[in-house]
């Protein structure tokens, strides 16, 4: 008999998520009541279930035995407060399927390079022969995977998925980086998601530290197997050698980066990762050097869309928060022109100012084009190299009249893009749209 079995559940958000949990108690003849707070006409909602739409259903809620959350509910709003004080059982998705599955897991948190991370050890492993599955942040809901049945999986996981977790339990785990984000989204700052990272080592054979990154390093996980990378430091590090870059560990050279499509130190770190993971499960490094020299990363992250009359056009649409751009503005070290950036959306409540205006300050042949929510925020980060403007389809139509040979335009936002788009892949598609109807 199921653990489920006579709770009166409720789901909490209607989309890709809650709606997969809808279809795994489905599955076990359960029928959860489904709750969301936006006016939304779904087709695909099983029959069966009674469902609430454009508020929340305090009765509903407050009279459940347990809550499924999405990631997208705050854990401080007023009705889980309430939940919370009532002693209701809250938990999510990834909870759900880490009480499911008894196959080995390898898990990734990080406030920038997830995705990539996850989707090249997806790639190695399954080169390898062992049958893998990968999903949570990525796109695929976790309990989608369990219809796999998978010997392995690798899951991506946001801060807000750690939350309500507490059965995770991973091989190896890691923290890739944590700077500025979400500071909306957690009352006393970044404190409180630092906090909610940290649980992903809570049960984790390997905790694999990121050296280079003062809010990665836990204060609790002494006692644990602990691998570590960073730059010129760790068990795994980036290794500066006769004027070349390296991916070094225990005092071997691995692999000349010059050799690899993925530039920047914060994906060299990232690569780190991957490639100590693969030792973790002995994966041949001849399998892994090869993917590691074929991969060109992701949609949406740092792509060349085009290089004509000598212009760089770069598409980093995916760069959701202040340290993506930084990371982004990192790998243009080499630009002899003009450097023009696209930058803004909703900003996630981040001090920008503080976080952001130092940096830029570095570069003397910068210009901002500063777009959305938050244009007036960024413009005066920098008021005499900016320029603002309603919509990205503005800025870009100024750069066009003033971009020279030998410049690079790089939409890099640092905020997120649901101030005027659908999500990331919509920006980043309309920015590759007005190149190529353009250049």
């Amino acid at each position: 008999m199921s653990i489920y079995n006579n709770k009166k559940i409720v789901v909490l958000g209607a989309g890709l998520t809650g709606l997969s949990c809808i279809n795994y108690f489905i599955s076990l003849n359960i029928y959860p009541k489904l709750i969301d707070t936006r006016f939304l006409k779904i087709k695909n909602i099983p029959n069966g279930i009674k469902y609430h739409f454009g508020s929340f259903n305090d009765s509903w809620i407050l009279n459940s035995d347990l809550i499924v959350i999405s990631p997208g509910i705050s854990s401080y709003n007023y009705i889980i407060k309430k939940a919370i004080n009532k002693n209701i059982e809250i938990i999510n998705d990834i909870e759900i399927f880490c009480r499911e599955i008894s196959k080995p897991v390898i898990a990734i948190t990080g406030t920038n390079g997830k995705s990539t991370v996850v989707s090249l050890l997806f790639k190695i492993f399954k080169s390898y022969g062992i049958n893998v599955s990968c999903g949570g942040n990525i796109g695929i809901p976790v309990l989608d995977l369990l219809k796999d049945k998978s010997d392995l999986y690798i899951l991506e996981l946001s801060s807000f998925q750690l939350e309500y977790v507490y059965s995770l339990k991973t091989i190896c785990s890691s923290i890739l980086n944590i700077t500025y984000d979400h500071i909306d989204r957690y009352p006393n700052g970044i404190q409180d998601y630092v906090f909610s990272k940290w649980k992903i080592f809570n049960n984790s054979e390997y905790c694999i530290i990121n050296y280079s990154n003062k809010f990665s390093l836990p204060y609790n996980i002494f006692e644990k197997n602990i691998i570590t990378f960073g730059i010129k430091k760790g068990d795994y590090y980036i290794d500066f050698y006769k004027g070349n870059i390296f991916l070094s560990c225990y005092n071997k050279k691995i692999i000349n980066v010059k050799d690899i499509f993925l530039k920047g130190i914060f994906n060299y770190l990232n690569l780190l990762v991957v490639i100590c993971i693969c030792d973790i499960f002995k994966i041949s490094r001849n399998i892994l050097l090869k993917i590691l020299v074929e991969f060109k990363g992701l949609s949406h992250r740092f792509n060349i869309i085009s290089r004509k009359n000598n212009i760089l056009w770069i598409n980093d649409s995916k760069s959701t928060n202040v340290g993506s751009t930084i990371s982004a503005l990192s790998n243009l070290n080499f630009v002899k022109g003009n450097i023009w950036l696209l930058l803004g959306g909703n900003g996630k409540s981040v001090n920008f100012s503080k976080l952001l205006k130092p940096y830029l300050l570095l570069y003397k042949n910068l210009f901002i084009c500063c777009f959305g929510k938050y244009k007036d925020i960024l413009y005066n980060l920098i008021p005499n190299i900016s320029f603002k403007f309603n919509n990205m389809n503005n800025s870009f139509l100024y750069i066009l009249k003033n971009v020279k040979p030998n410049d690079v335009v790089l939409l890099s936002p640092g905020c997120s893009s649901l101030d005027q788009f659908n999500n990331y892949i919509d920006r980043g598609n309309k920015f590759i749209n007005l190149v190529k109807k353009y250049t």
